[in-house]
């Protein structure tokens, strides 16, 4: 497994884990839209982490 695969592969369990428990968002398409943006938010932050962090020597 991948790197990028573990990544996307724990946001989209997270992401799912808080659209789930979410009690704000009371009807299903409100909690498909904050899992859909939870899920962006993980996956564009590890990127951006990534990005900052690849120019460091090992």
């Amino acid at each position: 497994m991948t790197h990028f695969l573990a990544m996307i592969l724990f946001s989209l369990l997270v992401s799912v884990a808080f659209a789930v428990l979410s009690v704000e968002h009371h009807t299903t398409a409100e909690r498909v839209k904050y899992g859909l943006k939870v899920f962006g938010y993980f996956v564009g932050i590890g990127f951006l982490i990534a990005w900052v962090l690849y120019p460091l020597p090992l």
